[in-house]
């Protein structure tokens, strides 16, 4: 039977490679191929994302940066990784995964090289490109990885994914409290830990370099693409909360720190208990989501997160409640972003790409406003308020999420 005259209730899986035909899912797990990516995924991380994303504006602020300035630059960071994600799928489609993901390591590099030259506002490029990097990459690399993942560890295998790219959030910050955030480790780091993401990367399998995932926007004549599902809606929503708070916690936490009375090296090592957090964490929400499911763990994660947070504002810096409210705060936040990827990695297979995509954006886009807004509320309260505008999201979760689960209940 004609392949354009396959019943609905047999998908069709199509590869994002360049070539005009689409590789069928291997019979036998790539497990090695697997691996590679999340090489990949956590060497990048650590340097796109910890040092630029986290570190980087501790380096700024020694620089001379105020708060609105600051803010700016952690929305020219997620306005770079918005523009990623919007154009890798059709980069992806015109050249494969793995090229598209070494251009997104390149723009990084390119970041790290060019801070040590300018000076402000000629900062924002670099931030556009650190952000242009991790979405080239985060589309790419991350929806080739999953989609070699059998369905029925998928939860699990994303929990150990997202826990050892968290790994991210907790070397950068005490690699910079070891050596000094203001000093030139910081650049040097950023530009080692991406270019080593490369290795792997090149020594993943030419035969897995595109992985079965879904091209339906190079096909001739198009597929048609399903409506977004109920599950992939919700996971939207979530990232979006996440995306918020971590737009706004991490590009403002140096600001924040020092209306609390902590000095540089006290802000990064709580960057690094957040990370922590984060790390501990991820696996559990996964294993949670399998046996659970998505709505019972997000209510449960973003209760957490509330709680945290108010904790977290209300407690004395760097006693042992403030700790460990920053650890729970960094692990509810990652698991926002690890509960919106298994959405969108257990929701539509036959168009991973596109779900990929559109969880991502949800959560790029609110992470470019959630500096913005929170930047303003602190010009105009004090920079100590950073904290209760996200608490405030993230309980508006949990009623959200609560009144989904009950809406379903009485239908």
């Amino acid at each position: 039977m004609p392949e354009d005259q396959l019943p609905d209730r047999m998908p069709r899986r199509r590869s994002i490679h360049t070539g005009p035909e689409c590789a069928m899912k291997p019979s036998v797990v790539p497990w090695s191929a697997i691996a590679a990516l999340t090489i990949v995924s956590t060497l990048a991380q650590m340097g796109q994302f910890g040092i630029g994303f986290i570190v980087m504006p501790v380096w700024l602020a020694h620089q001379g940066l105020d708060t609105q300035r600051a803010g700016l630059f952690a929305a020219s960071q997620w306005a770079g990784m918005l523009a990623g994600l919007v154009t890798a799928p059709a980069i992806v489609a015109r050249i494969g995964a793995k090229k598209t993901v070494s251009l997104g390591l390149t723009a990084s590099i390119a970041a790290f090289s060019a801070a040590n030259w300018i000076s402000w506002p000629f900062w924002i490029v670099p931030g556009i490109l650190t952000g242009l990097g991790i979405g080239m990459r985060w589309i790419a690399n991350e929806s080739w990885l999953f989609s070699l993942v059998p369905e029925e560890v998928i939860g699990r295998v994303i929990g150990l994914h997202e826990t050892l790219i968290s790994t991210a959030g907790v070397i950068a910050p005490a690699l910079a409290a070891w050596c000094g955030p203001e000093g030139p480790l910081t650049v040097v780091a950023g530009l080692s830990f991406t270019s080593a993401a490369a290795i792997p990367l090149w020594l993943t399998a030419s035969g897995h370099s595109t992985g079965p995932i879904t091209c339906e926007a190079t096909v001739p004549g198009g597929v048609r693409t399903k409506p977004v599902s109920a599950p992939l809606c919700l996971g939207m929503i979530v990232v979006a909360v996440g995306g918020i708070i971590d737009g706004a916690l991490y590009g403002l936490f140096p600001l924040y720190a020092g209306a609390r009375g902590m000095s540089d090296t006290q802000a990064t090592v709580l960057l690094s208990y957040l990370g922590l957090g984060g790390m501990a964490l991820q696996f559990p929400v996964g294993w949670m989501a399998d046996r659970v499911g998505l709505g019972l763990t997000v209510i449960v994660c973003a209760m957490m997160s509330t709680l945290s947070l108010v904790t977290f504002a209300l407690a004395t810096p760097m006693t042992w409640l403030f700790t460990a409210s920053g650890l729970v705060v960094g692990g509810m936040n990652s698991a926002f972003l690890t509960l919106g990827m298994y959405a969108a990695a257990c929701s539509e297979k036959i168009a991973l790409v596109r779900n990929m995509r559109l969880v991502s954006l949800a959560f790029t886009a609110n992470a470019i406003v959630g500096p913005l807004v929170v930047s303003a509320a602190m010009t105009v309260f004090g920079n100590g308020v950073l904290v209760w505008p996200l608490a405030i999201a993230s309980g508006a979760l949990v009623v959200f999420t609560f009144g989904i689960c009950e809406g379903k209940r009485e239908h």
